[in-house]
């Protein structure tokens, strides 16, 4: 990744991705960059669809951009969707959370099952993560959010002190400590590439 960096967060309202933009941002400002951040919450309320992109780099004009580098997204519908947001070899960090739609309970549209299909075919690699389930392994389910950040972690530039200060100004103190766990096992959750 040279010179700006755009990562998207995508999910549906209530799963934390506003935090998780928050906790970005907290991570490229102490790393010194610049940092532009924007979203787009639509319906998220009622549990629709919600996007926040975060760019940074030495010199960030615009917090928009067309395509991205990384996507991370805690519902499984929503990473597809993502796929289109990301450049040619990007990398999408997902989790495999499945929140149905209204258009699919009442029967008229069927889930998309072509994530992998549609990602190879962009050269987008896909890294799948439990996020619920290692949430609930560091003691609290909704931290979801924060696994994927992890998880995400290690494919973004930063290092272990900025990470953990962005951590820190991001999340409340009461819930800290459980949220460095999430974070530390969704790391972990990402095979070393050699």
């Amino acid at each position: 990744m040279n010179g700006i960096t755009t990562v998207s967060l995508v999910g549906v309202g209530g799963q934390g991705i506003l935090l998780a933009a928050a906790v970005l941002s907290q991570a490229a400002l102490a790393e010194g960059l610049d940092v532009k951040a924007s979203e787009v919450k639509g319906m998220a309320q009622r549990g629709g669809s919600v996007v926040s992109t975060v760019r940074f780099g030495a010199d960030v004009a615009s917090p928009v951009a067309v395509h991205g580098d990384v996507a991370v997204a805690t519902e499984l519908l929503e990473g597809r969707r993502a796929i289109d947001m990301l450049n040619s070899r990007g990398t999408l960090v997902c989790a495999g959370t499945r929140i149905l739609p209204g258009s699919v309970l009442r029967g008229e549209a069927v889930y998309p099952e072509d994530m992998a299909p549609a990602a190879a075919a962009r050269g987008i690699r896909v890294l799948m993560v439990d996020a619920d389930g290692l949430a609930a392994g560091a003691g609290a389910a909704r931290a979801a959010n924060i696994v994927l950040l992890g998880a995400a972690s290690t494919v973004l530039p930063f290092g272990e002190r900025a990470w953990q200060e962005a951590l820190t100004a991001a999340i409340p103190a009461k819930v800290l400590e459980v949220n460095r766990r999430a974070f530390q096992l969704g790391r972990e959750a990402v095979p070393v590439r050699g």
